[in-house]
């Protein structure tokens, strides 16, 4: 497919050419002029599709109203240059059989590339990316229509509002006129006039409305066309710009420029119906993606105070480029929490702005008395605490229909398969419970799964703190949560004394920290240098700077010596003791239990967990302190446990193992660990079992020697002196703790694939 769109692209690209020759000094002219000849070419494929042959002159499109005015007078000012390269690009379009969605969409990975002499063109998702072009297959916009319609009914002779705001191509207005026909038996035409959408993208709006009028009745060509409105819906502008200006603006990548704005009035509007797959995106200007394919010494470069500088440069050696550059950054300045305003989206206004949530929040503020809204959006948007202000007010309203979540192990999005999204249903109409189903992973599924009813207070009881929902994999995860958090109290109510924190940020200490030690200055210890029960995984020694610095860097694994021991990490930032001591005035306490906090589920282990003297460490490692330190040991060997961690994987919402996730887990009781237990020959408490197991795996760490000689006369010796059967015994006496049965702890160990693996290698 992508190999075709790009003979279309070539043939496009060489009407550019011709035009600018050698001069390509004025990027967003000439990006202007290429999105013009790219709607042209489109234009005269819909003419085509739309009025056969019956007419000849493309002029009717713009008495249709469905090309503004000025596209037109370029096409026949510019005839004799363009007209030609356009006709072989209709020819290569009907000659390769393509579909005019699918084109769209692959043209929008088609990048103009200004670096070398001439233009040329690149694969790259630029302009996808930022539009949030990634259109929903045709199996699953109608496999969402159907779950969403099917308890509402229609009849032929009442109207109907149906809507879409990033309607892009018209997928979900299509699936649901397939619905209609197909289970009510309503005309297409009659459904033609149902539908209303908007887009930002005005080719994408123009394939859309064409591809409803091959139903429609010619006498309601208007009116189906009035429903569309050109813009983005999620900025308010109430002076009208001229088409010509906003289809400069969508070229140039000012997307959230008030000029493409919609008029405040538009949002008096409502809808019975709203459906979609709103764009995924965070609200940021990326100034490496920006300068993709236009300067190489910009985009390429990671550090940001050495781009700034090759920034600045184009000041005098580009300054059309430099001021376009920073009217995009001053648009997108405007889309902070701090700074966004709009009179249909206010609870979605958290942290850093994401386009989904926003979305939902203004499709769901513009339904009518009874109306439905069914939406595909990223799956953070009820499971990270970012979005809770939003999901919360969903809860409060009892507007939640359903939650399917699916997984894009299957490419159903061609987007990493790790990708998690939902099919969410919402209504106006209260509803006391709904329907939830996860580990989907095709469309087909969707109206057949296997669901489970989910209240708010299930919600309240699982995730206290946010009512999220957890990132579970399938139906039982979530039942499983249910019955534990009925049968152990939370982490926070167990524990209520332990002292978190994030100690040194390298960012916002920076003035503060070297990258070489002085008298002055101590090592900063790193998340990398963690393991479970080994505080000297891995160290930056031997590694170059060129490497040790890199945006990713990676440290080397420590492997012991000949005598068994392991060297204490080499770090590569050191911290002036000034601010240490400052630090030590609040964490007082002889040592730390700290953890790696970039983590993810899907690694072999997620929490991995080290008490370490107290030390300097960065964001990469979260630590809590106790005064208790037979605490302090218990909590370690918990936090390692496979049942810990089965819970972590399933409520953590991101890759940051934050202390809100910790406090929310469920865990054993003191009464918990003070039951008796036989356990290799050796009848005591559940407490003194994991803690002769843990100081057992501690005792070869001279860091931590005052420690385990505080345990003497309080444990027994344990004779095991293989570090990973200890480990395995330690799993086992917590699957004690947690009154696990074999069948669910074999669960639990099923989630764990590579970390078994491992282990009976």
């Amino acid at each position: 497919m992508e190999s075709k769109v790009n003979e279309i692209a070539v043939h496009l690209l060489s009407a550019v050419k011709e035009k600018y020759k050698d001069d390509i000094s004025n990027i967003p002219e000439i990006l202007s002029y290429w999105h013009n000849v790219v709607y042209l070419f489109f234009s005269s494929v819909n003419y085509k599709r739309l009025f056969s042959a019956e007419y000849t002159d493309i002029s009717d499109m713009v008495s249709a109203g469905l090309m503004p005015q000025y596209l037109y007078d370029l096409y026949m000012m510019d005839n004799a240059l363009i007209g030609r390269y356009i006709d072989s690009a209709v020819d290569a379009y009907y000659s390769l059989g393509l579909s005019v969605n699918d084109t769209r969409q692959q043209l929008l990975n088609i990048e103009l590339d200004f670096m070398g002499n001439t233009i040329s063109i690149f694969s790259d998702k630029v302009s996808r990316d930022n539009t949030g072009a990634y259109y929903t297959p045709e199996e699953l916009a109608f496999e969402i229509v159907k779950k969403a319609f099917d308890e509402r009914r229609f009849e032929r002779n009442k109207e109907y509002r149906i809507a879409d705001f990033s309607c892009g191509c018209g997928d979900f207005l299509l699936a649901a006129m397939r619905y209609l026909s197909e289970e009510y038996g309503i005309e297409k035409r009659t459904s033609a006039l149902w539908f209303y959408g908007v887009d930002i993208d005005p080719v994408a709006l123009q394939i859309c409305i064409v591809n409803l009028l091959q139903y429609a009745d010619r006498d309601d060509w208007a009116s189906i066309i009035s429903h569309f409105e050109f813009g983005n819906p999620l900025v308010i502008n109430d002076h009208e710009c001229s088409q010509e200006e906003k289809n400069r603006l969508f070229a140039t990548r000012r997307l959230y420029s008030t000029g493409l704005g919609i008029g405040s009035r538009y949002f008096d509007n409502s809808y019975d119906f709203v459906v979609g797959n709103p764009p995924w995106e965070k609200i940021r200007f990326e100034e490496r993606k920006f300068f993709r394919g236009i300067s190489e010494s910009i985009s390429s470069v990671s550090q940001k105070n050495v781009r700034d500088k090759e920034v600045e440069k184009l000041s005098t050696a580009s300054p059309m480029v430099f001021e376009w550059r920073n009217s995009v950054i001053s648009e997108y300045s405007r889309m902070t929490a701090t700074y966004f305003k709009h009179s249909k989206i206010q609870d979605a206004v958290a942290g850093e702005l994401n386009t989904y949530a926003l979305f939902t929040e203004l499709a769901y503020n513009m339904l009518s008395e009874n109306g439905l809204l069914a939406l595909v959006v990223k799956s953070t948007l009820v499971t990270a605490p970012v979005n809770q202000k939003l999901w919360s007010k969903f809860l409060d309203d009892a507007a939640v229909k359903g939650v399917y979540l699916f997984e894009n192990r299957k490419k159903i999005f061609s987007i990493d398969s790790r990708e998690r999204f939902i099919v969410l249903i919402l209504t106006k109409k209260p509803t006391a419970a709904f329907e939830f189903s996860a580990g989907l992973t095709e469309p087909s599924e969707l109206c057949q799964c296997n669901t489970i009813t989910l209240k708010s207070g299930d919600l309240q009881r699982i995730n206290p703190f946010t009512r999220t929902i957890p990132n579970v994999s399938n139906n039982k995860e979530i039942e499983f949560l249910k019955y534990s958090h009925t049968q152990f109290e939370l982490f926070s109510d167990v524990y209520p004394n332990c002292h978190f924190g994030r100690l040194i940020h390298l960012t916002a200490h920076a003035a503060l920290i070297s990258k070489k030690q002085e008298r002055d200055n101590i090592p900063i210890y790193e998340g990398k240098f963690l393991e479970q029960y080994d505080a000297r995984y891995a160290t930056f020694r031997g590694i170059p700077d060129s490497k040790k610095y890199a945006n990713k860097a990676t440290a080397l694994r420590i492997e012991p010596s000949e005598y068994g021991g392991k060297d204490w990490p080499e770090s590569r930032y050191f911290v002036d003791q000034s601010l240490w001591d400052r630090y030590l005035n609040q964490y007082s306490e002889k040592y730390s239990l700290c953890w790696r906090s970039l983590t993810s589920p899907t690694n072999r282990r997620t929490m991995l967990a080290m008490i370490l003297p107290t030390v300097p460490t960065c964001q990469s490692i979260q630590m809590l302190q106790t005064s208790d330190e037979e605490e302090l040991v218990i909590l370690l060997a918990l936090f390692n446990s496979i049942p810990f961690d089965y819970f972590v994987r399933i409520k953590m919402p991101g890759l940051d193992l934050t202390q809100s996730v910790i406090k929310q887990i469920p865990v054993p009781s003191a009464k918990d660990y003070e039951e008796k237990y036989e356990f290799n020959g050796v009848s005591c408490t559940l407490k003194r079992h994991i803690l002769s197991h843990t100081i057992k795996l501690l005792k070869d760490e001279n860091r931590l020697t005052e420690l385990v000689k505080d345990f003497d006369g309080k444990i027994y010796d344990v004779q095991e002196h293989d570090v990973e059967k200890n480990k395995k015994m330690i799993d086992i006496l917590f699957k004690k703790a947690y009154h696990l049965d074999d069948d669910s702890y074999r669960e639990i160990l099923l989630s764990f694939p590579k970390y078994q693996a491992d282990r009976t290698a």
